[in-house]
Order: structure tokens, then C-alpha cells, then sequence
């Protein structure tokens, strides 16, 4: 199968190229990191690179099996690059070898290699990574499609049917390729769910009542965009009589971020500059994902594109948060370097009680370089009020980065 081009981050890895550092390539299963290493090969050998300097390693492969631990792996590496001069590591999967991260660290002493990583668990990767590689590293965030990706792999032409369907399948490329197929989507993405709680988190996170994890799971895609507390859950499964601790429930909900599978996205006081406890919204990394856990449900439109809003600026860079300004709340302040946005949105703000609502947290917003953005499916009422931009929320996806 032709793989799929993701210039993005292509362009990033390419940016890295030989600075010294480990390039650890994270990111939900099957959103594309795998595709992500084999496209960087390829523009290695583009840029002149001999292919025998270029060492790629499935580590889920069987031609991979008799690596068991860190010593097999430098072992392996030896053979493959010893007096080839200076090469490229593209390791998948690394974390599936025992104590990977001493293997890593061994070639980077060693070797003259630059080293890529993919793995599929932040906690994995980044609580190794810290402990033996501290500064040595830096982390490449690989997300499912965006919109304008979509539009690309799906090859379609009608840009609002295109929308609708990305709202119902989401991005996962190996989604994407099955169609507007409603049951194919629904069994793939249960498929990929599947593999994510078996091979991220189960290996990883004691998970002693597999129902009350797909619980907590549930709850959060049907709650997205909604203000979550350990409590209400903790009442939700005695209620279902599945009484679990507010502790196990912690865990199960950090296992579900750490695997790529949801967005924790705090609040944070907008006028004072601190972070509020408890009370954090969660958001489905993927749409898909979430129709799935909930069997595709009917409506939900205004929430579903506040969660492709949030996905889409995880995926340019931004760090979020729900903003709390006196009694109000903005959907997310995004931050990146010295770049600021309010963002709130909205299905439609035809009706003006709709519209003032809307607005209002975003009013004197506008300062010190920050953007606001009101953004909404609409097509009528857009420009400019009080400072704020409304904007139609799929011309926002697809405009140039």
C-alpha cells in the first residue's frame, strides 16, 4: 500500500535531523508514527543517505523476536553498523525490548548513529526516557489526521460532507481507508481500542476489572466537554454496582491520557494566572473512538465540534486549558511560545441570546497580541464583534499553518 505523505512532521524530524538529541516519535495506536519512520527513510535515501545506513526495526515484528533485552539489542546493532560510518536508527516499538532505554543510551554513547524512537505510551516512554536520558531526548507528537489531512487521504471533493463524516469516523488512518462504511469504522475502531487497552495500558497498569475501566472510558467520551470530577464517576459505578475507589479511578483515568487515548485538559483562573484543582475536562483524542464507545450515537453536534477543535489545536502545538473568568468560561486558552487564543465554539450564534452568550467571556479579551476566535458552523454573521473573530470553524481547520 502507497503510504500516505504527512509533510508536518516529515518537516519536523527533518528539523531534528542530527542535532545530538534521542527523537522519540509518541502517539495514539495506528495514528501513524509507524508510516510516520518509513516516510522518513525514504526522504533519507531522497537526500542522499545510502540505504545500508539506514537501520529500521519493527520491534513487533517476528524478525524481531530473538531481541529479548537491552544487551540483544546493542548486540544487533553492532553487527549492523559497525564500519558503515554515520547512520540512522529508526526503532518501532522499542519499548517491547526489556530495559530498552539502556540499549538506547549504550548506541548513543557508542555508535555514530542518530537515533529515532516511536512508542505508543507517554508514561512508558517518558518516565524511562527521564530517568537514564534526562536532556538527551526530545518528543515528537504524531496525532490522528487533522482535517485537511483527512480531505487529502479520503480524496473527497464535497468539503461539508467530508466534515460530517470526519465528525462520525474521525482521523485514524486506517479508518479513513475503509470509507463511509459505518459497521467496517465501527469494527476497526474496535479493534484499535482494543489492541490500545491490551498492548498500552493492561501491560502496563494493574487492571484488576476490565468492565470499570471501558466504564470510565464511556463516561468520558459522552461527557466530553463537560466538567469531570472522581466523584461523580466513583457515584456512576456504585450506581451500575461496580463500587471502585477514588484512587483506582485516578489510575485508570492518567492510563487512559497516557495512552494517547484522551486529552486532560485543566482549568486555569484567566484574571489571577492560576491553575484551578479538580473539575478537569476530558476530551477524546479521536472522534472515532469516541462514536465508538458511545455505538455511534445521533446528535451532539455542538460538542462534537468543540472536541475537533481541541484535537485540532493539541495538533498545531498548543497547550490547552478551559478558561474561568469570573463566573464565565472559555472553551480553551491556547498557548504556544508567545502566542495566545481564546477560543470558544459553538454550533450555531444565529440566534442572539446564542450570540451574547457566546461572547461574552471573549469580551476584552483582545490584548497584549491575543487572538480571540468564536467559532461556529455558520456561515452567516462572521467577521468581526467587540474584537472577537467569528469564524466559520471549518475554514479555521483548513487554513494555513
Amino acid at each position: 500500500m502507497e503510504l500516505k505523505n504527512r509533510p508536518r512532521y516529515l518537516a519536523q524530524l527533518e528539523a531534528l535531523r542530527d542535532n545530538g538529541l534521542i527523537k522519540v516519535v509518541v502517539g495514539m495506536r495506528r495514528s501513524g508514527k509507524s508510516s510516520l519512520l518509513k516516510l522518513f527513510a525514504g526522504r533519507l535515501k531522497q537526500k542522499g543517505v545510502p540505504g545500508d545506513r539506514i537501520i529500521e526495526m519493527n520491534f513487533e515484528s517476528s524478525a524481531c523476536f530473538d531481541i529479548v533485552d537491552y544487551r540483544d539489542l546493542v548486540s544487533r546493532m553492532r553487527e549492523r553498523v559497525e564500519g558503515k560510518g554515520h547512520c540512522y536508527l529508526l526503532l518501532d516499538e522499542v519499548q517491547l525490548v526489556e530495559s530498552w532505554e539502556k540499549a538506547v543510551n549504550a548506541m548513543r554513547v557508542d555508535f555514530d548513529v542518530d537515533v529515532y524512537l516511536t512508542g505508543s505510551n507517554a508514561y512508558l516512554l517518558s518516565s524511562q526516557l527521564a530517568t537514564l536520558l534526562s536532556g538527551r531526548y526530545v518528543e515528537v507528537g504524531v496525532f490522528p489526521l487533522s482535517f485537511k489531512e483527512f480531505l487529502a487521504f479520503a480524496e473527497e471533493q464535497d468539503v461539508e460532507k467530508a466534515f460530517e463524516r470526519y465528525l462520525e469516523f474521525g482521523g485514524l488512518p486506517p479508518v479513513v481507508e475503509q470509507g463511509d462504511d459505518r459497521d467496517l469504522a465501527q469494527t476497526v475502531l474496535s479493534g484499535i481500542y482494543n489492541t490500545v487497552f491490551v498492548k498500552d495500558v493492561a501491560q502496563h497498569v494493574q487492571i484488576r476489572n476490565p468492565l470499570v475501566f471501558n466504564d470510565i472510558a464511556c463516561f468520558l467520551a459522552n461527557t466530553a466537554g463537560s466538567r469531570v470530577s472522581v466523584t461523580a464517576i466513583e457515584n456512576r459505578l456504585k450506581s451500575a454496582h461496580r463500587k471502585t475507589s477514588g484512587e483506582t479511578i485516578e489510575r485508570y483515568l492518567q492510563a487512559l491520557v497516557d495512552a494517547f487515548l484522551f486529552y486532560r485538559v485543566r482549568r486555569l483562573d484567566v484574571k489571577g494566572g492560576g491553575l484551578l484543582q479538580g473539575l478537569d475536562k476530558y476530551y477524546p483524542s479521536d472522534l472515532g473512538v469516541k462514536n465508538m464507545l458511545l455505538g455511534f450515537p445521533r446528535g451532539d453536534y455542538g460538542f462534537a465540534l468543540e472536541n475537533a477543535v481541541c484535537n485540532e489545536l493539541k495538533l498545531r502545538g498548543y497547550e490547552l486549558r478551559v478558561g474561568k473568568t469570573d463566573s464565565l468560561e472559555i472553551d480553551f486558552v491556547a498557548e504556544k511560545a508567545e502566542e495566545k487564543l481564546y477560543v470558544q465554539v459553538s454550533a450555531s450564534v444565529l440566534d442572539a441570546e446564542t450570540r451574547k452568550r457566546e461572547l461574552a467571556p471573549l469580551r476584552g479579551l483582545a490584548r497584549g497580541g491575543a487572538r480571540s476566535l468564536l467559532l461556529t458552523y455558520d456561515r452567516m454573521g462572521l467577521g468581526f464583534e467587540d474584537g472577537v473573530e467569528v469564524t466559520n470553524v471549518v475554514d479555521w481547520l483548513l487554513e494555513e499553518q
